[in-house]
């Protein structure tokens, strides 16, 4: 996506985007500001290019930034998303985990004992931090049974 607008002025690359928009809350269905891998596929076969699912779940598990199963405009545009700001915002010395100490100084709202149950719960390795991807798996309310 990013080559869509490497050649073009603010204003051009300002209306490409909002037409870009446009077709992504058109395929968005339920208008959850989400594209669901059944969405996109209904999407791209309607306009005439014959993908498989499996070609979906490829595509989304290349741009599923946040690991929800769907993809927002952002991820869609292949752009930061706000997960990603806030997991980068809270690792403070940037190893790209989070202490409980670094969790504890934006998450001023929960106790001890909450922070402790998140981690007991979203660690899934034990290494007594998150990961980002375990990160998302607490955002996304994931309780992951592999």
């Amino acid at each position: 996506m990013a080559k869509f607008f490497k050649s073009s002025g603010p204003h051009e690359e300002a209306r490409r985007r909002r037409e870009i928009r446009r077709y992504f809350d058109k395929a968005d269905r339920d208008n959850d500001g989400k594209l669901t891998k059944e969405e996109w596929f209904r999407v791209i076969n309607s306009s005439g290019v014959p993908t498989t699912m499996s070609e979906v779940e490829e595509f989304f598990e290349k741009m599923d930034r946040d690991f929800d199963g769907q993809l927002s405009f952002q991820e869609f545009m292949g752009e930061e998303t706000p997960i990603e700001k806030l997991f980068k915002t809270m690792d403070k010395n940037k190893d790209g985990e989070l202490s409980k100490e670094e969790f504890n100084a934006v998450c001023k709202n929960m106790s001890a004992k909450q922070v402790e149950e998140a981690f007991e719960k979203f660690d899934k390795n034990g290494d007594g931090t998150l990961n980002y991807r375990e990160f998302c798996d607490m955002i996304n309310r994931k309780d992951e049974e592999d």
